[in-house]
């Protein structure tokens, strides 16, 4: 059975992963930008909606 937090995870890298290919072939933006796409939706995002999540259930 998954948890919560790991689906939150899988959801968000796989969101990122594929905001990361689509971005690379449809647009012209450079790596850089899509690095920190990547990295803002596959860590910082399910960070906060994990630790947002977290305090709701404890409050």
């Amino acid at each position: 059975m998954v948890s919560r937090e790991n689906a939150v995870i899988l959801t968000f890298g796989t969101v990122a992963l594929l905001l990361g290919y689509g971005g690379l072939w449809l647009t012209d933006l450079g790596t850089t930008p899509l690095i920190g796409i990547i990295l803002f939706v596959g860590v910082v995002a399910p960070t906060t909606v994990n630790r947002y999540l977290d305090s709701e259930g404890s409050g």
